[in-house]
């Protein structure tokens, strides 16, 4: 296999870096609003680590690509095909409505799973920690003042 180099003449003086005008950038408040839920539910989701992907290194910015590709996986874990999806946008666009009655829906089910997730996690290490405590003289000594 024969290993591609660069022409002697290119540089790295010679390198272009180019901006992608046409990705639309967006705040937390308007994806949230372009998506159809919750500004609340969607500071949430990113801060537990779900729901679309943030821009890395901005303060909760968002690609519009990211976000219709964040639909798309909500309606297909729901086992809506992308025919469905394509209707569902046109239907929204028309209406512009507020809330979006699925993607409310769907986000505040992944928003509860998350947390179920998360909490179950802290109900187990508090559980040991109690487990752990419970054996230790210090144990003693605390539920002895307490009562």
């Amino acid at each position: 296999m024969k290993k591609s180099q660069l022409p002697e003449s290119a540089g790295l003086q010679s390198a272009t870096v180019c901006r992608f005008p046409l990705q639309r950038v967006m705040e937390r408040q308007e994806a949230a609003a372009y998506l159809g839920i919750p500004s609340r539910r969607m500071r949430y989701l990113v801060a537990l680590g779900y729901g679309p992907p943030v821009i890395k290194g901005t303060p909760q910015q968002f690609r519009k690509d990211d976000l219709d590709q964040y639909s798309a996986d909500l309606f297909a874990r729901a086992g809506l095909g992308a025919d469905a999806l394509a209707q569902y946008r046109r239907r929204r666009a028309q209406a512009n409505a507020g809330l979006d009655p699925f993607l409310d829906l769907a986000s505040r089910d992944e928003l509860l799973q998350a947390l179920a997730r998360y909490g179950s996690r802290s109900v187990i290490g508090l559980g040991l920690a109690i487990i752990v405590l419970s054996h230790t003289p210090l144990s003693r000594i605390l539920f002895h003042v307490l009562r």
